[in-house]
């Protein structure tokens, strides 16, 4: 059967509301579109030192500019054919309340780095601009950004309207609050649908070296009906145009998913053997870090299905905030197996087969792991328990085996690796992370329980292999050499005697998330982590993006559309943090069915 590209606009509109009224207008369909009219429920007001918080039931998010007022943000995600245009998005408040505050709306404090040495410091600063003006705060109602992605394994395109109901007047002290929201959007379609042609679902790119190790995984997907094509890096090179190695493999990309329809995108090899997009991206205009990012291959079309360089500036710097324009949502689900040799690509290969083809009825994937403790040593509370039991809530169909706290004294290489080897569907973990480990502090933040890259070699969990997330800095660091490891405090000495014996500090070094999956006889099937230092929280950052990775389970049948609906919502809720949707990437396979094949 064709996959429809972009089809009748009828149904396709995420927020329920009145049907479409078709025109004919210059040969083509020029509809109308209302939402049903929400309702604003009332503010929750609370005391935050010299300050209050403001919040909505309704809210999606709130606003993250530091030094300004933290206001709360509710947004609509509509869906149209691919190539629709938007001629209007009308957005009427009404039912508007005044109410004076006796205190300032809390300023917005940049988040706290998931680091080892990061100290916690609550400070307030506030943007005097805006607090010493009588005017609006935000200054428009409404805002929205059109832009194309993926649907479970269908394109189509987004239109994203970011509604103010509540907006502030901070040196009248005042607060403007409406009660309803109608959003009426105005466009039109293209009249005949686009069909592409769907021969095949999963293409997977790897060197040549690596082609008779994968012809195995081919025919295991062939048999459940993924028809796979595999293409090597040397073909590609050789075929396609592009100012490097990296954007050839990009219009490849493009090319497989116009012209033969795959949803899914395999890159077999460390980004010594498939390179990797390394991204100029900033946060809050002062943290910017050049952030390895596969985010780069699967955001393929801007809003108007042109290919997206990540260069619209054409500088040669690749998504630089606020200078290239891009709009992240993927296009096409992808994920990496970063086999540096063939033996790797042989384990890793037997792993999905197993997977797929023996977990589906198996008991211990109805087990989870929760790993947590004291993520911010000077801060009262446990926060990464605290996470795992959000986590906990929302996965609630799977049975917390193992409940791994500091707080409860089993944060260690016994119980974890104990709990491993059991056997588990999926593995939460919130805490630090690094290059070649995990660990958190004890609930009076004096000492840090780690569990380290050796350490794995302990697992014999056979093919019990969970999904791995580690809410966490670093886990992830794909380029990962000796020197990084040699710069923590505690390998001072080796670090004195490896200048002393002159030895080469520039080795790689597999970092850890990709470690458990790489180990054989046990580890993990998928990791997802990040590629650099990660900030805190639930509402943004990595809490929010665990948050919304197990929101997804139930919706998702592969772990690429689970990740890929991850980057949506979060990139909806914190349109600002490029960094954070940037720097988690999946290591294993997107086509990867979860739980595995009946």
């Amino acid at each position: 059967m064709k996959k429809i590209f972009s089809v009748l606009i009828i149904g396709f509109l995420i927020l329920s509301g009145l049907g479409a009224v078709a025109l004919n207008i210059d040969s083509e369909y020029y509809v109308k579109k209302q939402d049903e009219i929400f309702i604003i429920s009332e503010l929750i007001i609370e005391n935050i030192d010299q300050y209050v918080s403001i919040s909505l039931e309704q809210a999606t998010s709130t606003f993250f500019d530091v030094g300004k007022p933290v206001l709360p943000v509710v947004t609509k995600l509509f869906s149209f054919p691919v190539g629709t245009k938007i001629n209007q998005v009308e957005v009427i408040f009404s039912n508007e309340k005044v109410i004076e505050l006796s205190k300032k709306i809390v300023p917005f404090i940049e988040p706290e780095l998931v680091s080892r040495d990061a100290i916690s410091k609550k400070e307030y600063v506030k943007d005097i601009s805006v607090y010493e003006s009588e005017e609006l705060y935000p200054t428009i109602g409404h805002s929205y950004i059109m832009t194309a992605g993926l649907d479970n394994n269908e394109h189509v395109s987004y239109l994203i309207v970011d509604c103010y109901p509540v907006r502030y007047s901070p040196k009248n002290n005042l607060i403007y609050h409406s009660e309803k929201v109608e959003i009426n959007v105005f466009y039109h379609v293209p009249k005949i649908s686009v069909l592409f042609p769907d021969e095949y679902d999963l293409i997977i790119i790897a060197p040549k070296e690596y082609s008779n190790a994968i012809q195995p995984l081919i025919s295991h997907k062939e048999n459940y009906n993924i028809k796979t094509l595999f293409k090597s890096t040397e073909d590609i090179y050789l075929e396609y145009t592009g100012r490097d190695e990296p954007e050839k493999i990009k219009y490849f990309i493009k090319e497989t998913v116009e012209n033969f329809g795959a949803s899914y995108i395999l890159l077999i090899g460390s980004i010594y053997k498939l390179p990797i997009r390394t991204s100029s991206v900033k946060l809050w205009d002062r943290w910017q870090e050049d952030t390895l990012t596969d985010l780069y291959y699967s955001d393929l079309l801007d809003a108007n299905g042109d290919f997206s360089s990540w260069d619209s500036n054409n500088n040669n710097i690749f998504g630089e905030t606020g200078e290239d324009q891009l709009d992240l949502f993927p296009d096409v689900h992808i994920g990496r197996l970063a086999c540096d040799e063939i033996k790797e690509v042989e384990i890793v290969v037997d792993k999905i087969i197993h997977y797929e083809t023996e977990t589906f009825y198996q008991d211990w994937f109805d087990n989870m792991i929760f790993i947590g403790g004291n993520t911010f040593r000077w801060n009262p509370g446990n926060e990464g328990e605290e996470l795992n039991e959000m986590i906990m809530d929302i996965m609630s169909d799977f049975n917390p085996s193992y409940i791994i706290w500091a707080s409860e004294n089993n944060f260690n290489r016994k119980t974890i690796s104990g709990a491993i080897n059991e056997g588990a569907g999926f593995l939460d973990y919130s805490g630090h992370g690094f290059e070649h480990g995990m660990g958190t502090y004890s609930s009076k933040g004096l000492f840090l329980r780690s569990y380290f890259t050796p350490y794995i070699e302990d697992l014999i969990n056979g093919y019990k292999l969970p999904i791995i997330f580690f809410d966490a800095c670093l886990t992830a660091k794909l380029d990962f050499v000796l020197q990084d490891l040699l710069d923590y405090k505690f390998y001072r000495i080796i670090d004195i005697l490896a200048r002393i014996l002159d030895y080469d500090t520039s080795l790689r070094v597999p970092c850890y998330a990709w470690y458990f999956i790489k180990h054989e006889g046990g580890g993990s099937i998928a990791s997802i982590g990040a590629t650099r230092t990660a900030f805190g929280g639930v509402d943004s950052g990595a809490g929010k993006m665990s948050i919304e990775f197990f929101n997804n389970y139930k919706n998702s049948e592969t772990l690429g559309q689970m990740m890929t609906k991850t980057q949506n919502a979060y990139i909806t809720d914190v349109p600002d943090d490029e960094f954070t949707v940037e720097e988690f990437i999946l290591l294993g396979d997107p086509s990867l069915k979860i739980g595995g094949y009946n």
